[in-house]
């Protein structure tokens, strides 16, 4: 145990430093995969931030609100760098309202947040028990094995190593399911944050069979037991989410055509309806090459949203199917009878490969901002939360995009 770490002549408490440590890297991960799916990682940042700050204050408050006299007789006790003068409890309570309220009045869409912080929780589990390795906390049962640790008089498992070995076992499988943070796979948003709860409610429940000293409720052991909740409760989240029957989801698809587009643009559409159920569409833009600045082809554009019970592979592969059927040729880039993206699938983000949803040009270019902010003026981004105005003001690309036809949010009069 090494509860003070001395550097010179100063005297740091292990478990602080360990916590701030793992504070740092984990909000540093948390940041590298929320870069790679698009979420708002300076607002998660400065929320995290100032949650750890108001929680800290808060939990000095929650302490001198149960025990005044300490601070009355010693008022420099206020502001002492002493963990023991911290209600933990209400110090999280507080410290996670103020990063809810921040997410709520920045409009952070909760599941892809959810996922982005998902190294974080990973790291600040494993910093948790090496803090109380450091202090001799949580310690386990007395024990016969070699690798036993002295303590309180008996060589005793030592239960956080096994909980450090665990979760460094499962970070590994988590870094390489997302490619070293920079992919999801096609995972519904929220399945990467409850995998993540499940594994570490997996590891309590498994290595608190080892502790000494616990909280029994009925005999039973109160930690393990909400462990084993939460392990099934995420699992089945998991299960429901991933392997049953999806119902109707909404999409946004964009449609560009640059050769005879008015009559391509009316046959995708007319395809299109056929295959799914249209909610709306946008009016029909004509727009410039932004992706050749020295094309002079001109292409019309418009957003149509559609509900589908597709997976998104599948709605990918109908979508190219009807490219094929209207003359497109895949490695052909001047040449566009009709090309058909999916810029968001059902609020969810994730990336694989070459495939990022929502897709990132929405938020680079006119061509695909301008015509969903008309059809759906209150449309925000669901990885950031940013609306769709704040998009379009926000856009550098100045390519001309202007409207041709007379709909109105998508129904012809």
């Amino acid at each position: 145990m090494f509860p003070i770490i001395n550097i010179g002549p100063l005297a740091i408490q292990a478990a602080g430093l360990i916590l701030l440590i793992s504070l740092w890297i984990g909000t540093w991960l948390s940041g590298l995969l929320s870069e790679n799916l698009g979420t708002n990682d300076d607002v998660i940042e400065n929320s995290i931030l100032l949650g750890l700050i108001i929680g800290l204050l808060g939990a000095r408050v929650g302490f001198f609100i149960q025990n005044p006299s300490v601070f009355i007789n010693n008022p420099l006790n206020l502001v002492a760098l002493s963990p023991s003068m911290l209600d933990t409890g209400f110090g999280l309570l507080v410290g996670l309202l103020t990063i809810y309220i921040i997410s709520q009045n920045k409009h952070l869409p909760a599941l892809p947040t959810l996922d982005s912080i998902s190294p974080l929780l990973v790291v600040m589990f494993a910093g948790v028990h090496l803090a109380n390795y450091a202090n001799g906390n949580d310690f386990g049962l007395p024990t016969d094995l070699p690798w036993g640790v002295q303590l309180w008089g008996a060589d005793r498992h030592p239960v956080q190593l096994y909980t450090l070995l665990l979760t460094a076992g499962f970070f590994i499988a988590f870094l390489m399911r997302t490619h070293k943070l920079k992919q999801t796979g096609f995972l519904r948003s929220g399945n990467l944050f409850l995998m993540t709860i499940a594994a570490l409610a997996t590891i309590t429940v498994f290595t608190r069979a080892f502790v000494a000293q616990k909280t029994l409720v009925g005999g039973l052991d109160f930690v393990q037991v909400l462990a084993f909740l939460v392990m099934t409760g995420s699992l089945c989240a998991i299960y429901f989410r991933s392997f049953q029957n999806r119902d109707q989801v909404p999409v946004l698809i964009s449609m560009g055509s640059n050769t005879e587009p008015a009559e391509h643009l009316s046959m995708a559409l007319d395809k299109i309806k056929s295959a799914f159920n249209v909610q709306q569409m946008s009016g029909v833009y004509q727009t410039e090459d932004v992706k050749n600045q020295t094309s002079k082809s001109q292409y019309l554009n418009r957003i149509v949203e559609i509900n589908t019970s597709l997976a998104f592979i599948d709605l990918v592969e109908k979508l190219k199917s009807i490219e094929k059927e209207l003359g497109r040729q895949s490695r052909e880039k001047s040449v566009v009878p009709i090309d058909l993206d999916v810029l968001t699938y059902n609020g969810d983000v994730f990336t694989e490969k070459g495939w990022q949803i929502p897709n990132p040009d929405l938020i680079k270019y006119r061509y695909l901002a301008q015509p969903l902010a008309e059809m759906n003026p209150g449309f925000r981004h669901p990885a950031s939360g940013v609306s769709i105005q704040n998009i379009v003001d926000r856009i550098e690309n100045n390519a001309n995009v202007e409207k041709i036809d007379g709909t109105d949010n998508g129904i012809k009069e």
